[in-house]
């Protein structure tokens, strides 16, 4: 914490303080309301997230109130929102910053279950994600999913919907890869040690055949079960689940049930790409 104390930014110092008081944010709305200082709840999320920042000079009293409640040095917040105080903010991210952050190494994948529509003309439509996490550490809220083109993918136009446990965070980016990255905001702060649920919905708009589906997995992971359900008049020839490392690829064969769907199923996750591939020609050779 001293080190964003120093060198910013302020929603990262304010996260981390809150974090070392070991607080909630209504416990520390409640703090603050007792010291005759009233900051809404939502906007100590948004501050602590960089939503928002603190309107200044307007804001110097509450802010100045957060760092007595939060047993900071005197005006290491204000400090931080000052233009004329000289400091070093990470206001942008370098390439170790969002390399840390995609792998989400705060959080434990324990299991994961994913969906892929597949509609007509063998396009993906879109990719269910339900997962189960736990804290490595107290103050986890918030988790980074990448979602990869598919074919000529407009990837950049997909949408993303959350379903439970989660809300659509800040951030939204399109990376070198075609790839893009969501942030989603857990709707709760979670305790060290503590499992939660949540997933997302993604819908797609590319129009060509898809080759399949394969997740990436910074970290090892608990399980990891992947279906794809292609449309009945669009079945592909065949499909393969595969897992892949950096030596060698497993590849085994894996056929779509009556009702079109096909299921791979992963435990442990130790590769760095599970899922399943699919070939529309039957003359086609896999390698």
């Amino acid at each position: 914490m001293a080190d964003t104390l120093h060198s910013g930014p302020f929603h990262q110092a304010l996260h981390d303080a809150i974090v070392a008081r070991g607080l909630s944010l209504a416990r520390l709305g409640a703090l603050l309301d007792a010291t005759g200082t009233h900051i809404g709840q939502s906007t100590l999320s948004y501050w602590q997230r960089g939503l928002r920042r603190p309107d200044m000079p307007k804001s110097s009293g509450a802010v100045l109130a957060l760092e007595r409640v939060l047993e900071l040095p005197p005006r290491s917040l204000i400090n931080l929102l000052d233009p004329g105080v000289k400091h070093t903010p990470r206001t942008v991210r370098t390439a170790v910053d969002m390399e840390r952050d995609l792998r989400n190494e705060d959080l434990e994948l324990l299991a994961l279950y994913e969906m892929v529509t597949i509609n007509a003309v063998g396009a993906r439509r879109s990719l269910l994600s339900r997962m189960v996490v736990q804290a490595r550490r107290a103050g986890v809220d918030r988790y980074l999913a990448l979602h990869g083109g598919d074919g000529s993918g407009s990837v950049e136009h997909s949408t993303m919907h959350t379903a439970e446990g989660c809300r659509a965070g800040r951030l939204r980016r399109r990376l070198p890869d075609g790839s893009v990255l969501f942030e989603l905001a857990l709707d709760r702060t979670l305790a060290a040690g503590e499992t939660h649920v949540f997933s997302y919905s993604v819908i797609d708009t590319g129009g060509t055949r898809t080759a399949g589906h394969l997740r990436r997995f910074a970290t090892p992971a608990g399980t990891y079960l992947l279906q794809l359900r292609f449309h009945r008049s669009a079945l592909p020839a065949r499909c393969f689940r595969e897992s892949r490392d950096h030596a060698e690829t497993e590849i085994i064969e894996v056929a779509p049930g009556r009702d079109g769907v096909v299921s791979a199923y992963f435990a442990p996750v130790s590769a760095p790409r599970a899922g399943i591939s699919v070939l529309w020609s039957s003359a086609a050779e896999h390698h």
